[in-house]
Parts: structure tokens; sequence; C-alpha cells
């Protein structure tokens, strides 16, 4: 996930302290500085001791009084619910250490995402696949192989999808990625909304964060119960580190986080 994001500041007092999720997962108290008004664009990043901080401020147009129309307009829930019930969805079952998850996959959605991630069930990709991310009230991740592994250098990258206004809700399913043109066979699975930090933008507007599926509401208790053992090193928590499942591949999970769960297979139903 990205280790950098932007908000704008809503209408309120001068000083106030802003609470604001992170996309890892935090909740932020933003104390406001005294020049910073509504209506301006606050960026955060995480500095060298991996805590969120103020990077920027953007001064932008104040905000009115009345509530603006949403922005963009997200898919609300009955909209998902009928899209997964609809003809061109494609159930997966991802059997995990913890007992099956059951996703939909809705190709309208991100087309370029969905072929790939049918194409990776399809190949056996996700067998003995470490959830090597996983973080309460925030993800679950999972994807990462060993380098020596043949399937390491077996996928390219994908070009981005465009977004269509599917929101980041709890079960949204999506690929993990580094930037634009980067995604490839790292998931994503979002345990909470994060429909407030990621999928924003003008619709048709490229974007490497566009769900392509979502969880089942029979799977959801599977999908919290998979052990948490917080974030990756890179963002400051004590979870696995992926560089180093991908020099070591699983035996450094067994040895190192013996209760990580796993992805034991995945196929079509």
């Amino acid at each position: 996930m990205a280790e950098a994001f932007s908000f704008t500041v809503p209408e309120c007092e001068k000083g106030v302290t802003l609470q604001v999720r992170a996309p890892d997962g935090v909740t932020l108290k933003i104390p406001l500085p005294e020049n910073v008004l509504p209506g301006d664009e606050l960026h955060l990043g995480k500095g060298v001791d991996e805590n969120w901080g103020i990077t920027k401020c953007l001064r932008g147009v104040p905000v009115a009084a009345e509530p603006a129309a949403p922005e963009p307009q997200w898919w609300s829930a009955a909209d998902l619910a009928s899209a997964c019930a609809g003809p061109e969805a494609v159930t997966v079952r991802l059997d995990t250490t913890k007992g099956p998850i059951l996703i939909k996959v809705v190709p309208s959605w991100a087309p370029i995402g969905a072929q790939r991630f049918l194409e990776l069930v399809a190949d056996g990709y996700y067998s003995e696949v470490a959830i090597y991310r996983a973080i309460n009230h925030g993800l679950l991740q999972f994807g990462v192989v060993k380098g020596t592994d043949p399937r390491s250098s077996q996928y390219e990258r994908l070009p981005d999808d465009t977004l269509v206004g599917i929101p980041y809700a709890e079960g949204i399913v999506g690929f993990a990625a580094a930037g634009p043109g980067t995604r490839k066979s790292t998931v994503c699975i979002m345990k909470a909304d994060f429909r407030t930090q990621l999928g924003k933008g003008a619709l048709g507007t490229p974007s490497t964060e566009t769900p392509f599926g979502m969880v089942l509401p029979e799977s959801m208790a599977v999908m919290h119960s998979i052990t948490c053992l917080g974030d990756i090193p890179q963002c400051g928590g004590k979870g696995p580190c992926p560089g180093k499942l991908e020099e070591l591949g699983n035996d450094y999970i067994h040895s190192e986080f013996p209760a990580c769960d796993f992805v034991i297979g995945a196929a079509t139903v």
C-alpha cells in the first residue's frame, strides 16, 4: 500500500485536531496548523522514523457551507451486490489455512486486473502462498513467492485499469502496486472501508487502485479470522518482510512466523 496520501481539509475551526485513517490502517490525530484552512489539500507521508507527518499543504478553494455532491460517485452496496450476482461474475474459492474464502470477480470493474487474477488462479499460482501482511482493521495481502520459483518471473506487470466508481469497501479485492503500471500478482483484500483514501479520482482515469472483485458475505468471518501479524517492516510493522520472503521463500515464514496463515490453493467454482 501507499506510504503517502492526501486529503482535503473539511469545514472546521482553526487549530482543531482531525482524525484521519491512513492507508496502513492507523488512525492519525492531526493538529491543524493555524495557517491551514478548510479546502486546503494536506499531504502526509512516512518519515525516516516510520511515523506519519505533514509533508506539504496546497491552498485550495474554501469549502462551501452546503454539502457538495460526493466525488467520485461510488457504487452503492446494493449495486455491488447486484453486480456480484450478475451473469458476468466469476466465483473464485481461495482455500486458506483458516477455511475457504469465496470471491466474486466482476470483469467490468477492472478488465485487465480481473483477467490477470483469473489467469493466475487457472495457472495454480496461489498455491502455498503466505498471507504475509495482515493488519487488524486494515487489509490482507498475499502473492509474493520465492525469487527462484518459476512463478516469480512468469508474468509481466500490467497496465492500469480505469476508475469506474467501485469503492474500497470492506471485502473489496484488488492488486497491490508500487506505482503506475506495476500490478502483477500480489493481492489485497480490504478488512475495513478505505474509500476516503483509495480509488479516488475522476471516473475513466487510469489508476492502480481499481478493484476487480469482492468477498462474499458468507466468507467475511473466515476473512476476518486470518491471523494478523501486523504490517510489514517497511511500513513500521513487525510482520514478515516481503523482501526476505522473496529471498528465502516459505522457509522464512515457517521459521520466524509459524502462526502465519497461507492460501493453500485457488480455483473457479
